[in-house]
């Protein structure tokens, strides 16, 4: 049982990523995306993101050879671009790693015209139970930020 329920798990991650990547390509028009947290060390599925035609930049702690790539860390340096500089703004499971995840937000806003954000669906334990985690995302934590940000579309 806990192995299915691992696997209908990851189906539904995978999916949610899927999902906001599209959603950040039509968003993008032709202004490209930044890719937060753009790691392709952690899964195949960011390795094609990351690698995509349309992200013109791939922000990580971990320096991994991908193009475009700067290293920094986003709960304390500013994006070293300009404001809208990108159409879009993607970061996937990455806000729940930080302790100053308002700041790396208020970041991706202000250099995106809209911003994508994948968090880990509140209804899983595996949000929770994640070693890595240093914070959950209640439904009324997502609900608060969609309202702080018109510009905000939240997948989870």
């Amino acid at each position: 049982m806990l192995g299915a329920c691992a696997l209908f798990d990851f189906l539904h991650v995978t999916g949610a990523k899927d999902a906001a990547f599209e959603q950040a390509r039509k968003l993008s028009r032709g202004k490209g995306i930044i890719n937060i947290g753009a790691g392709p060390h952690r899964t195949y599925q960011a390795q094609v993101i990351a690698e995509a035609p349309e992200v013109l930049a791939n922000i990580d702690l971990v320096p991994n050879g991908m193009p475009h790539f700067i290293q920094l860390d986003v709960e304390r340096d500013p994006l070293p671009f300009t404001d809208q500089e990108f159409g879009c703004s993607l970061a996937s499971h990455i806000l729940e790693h930080l302790d100053n995840w308002q700041f790396a937000l208020s970041e991706m806003v202000r250099v995106a015209d809209q911003v994508i954000i994948v968090l880990p669906d509140p209804i899983y334990f595996s949000g929770w139970l994640h070693p890595a985690h240093k914070q959950y995302f209640s439904l009324q934590d997502i609900t608060q930020i969609i309202q702080a940000f018109d510009n905000v579309t939240v997948y989870y």
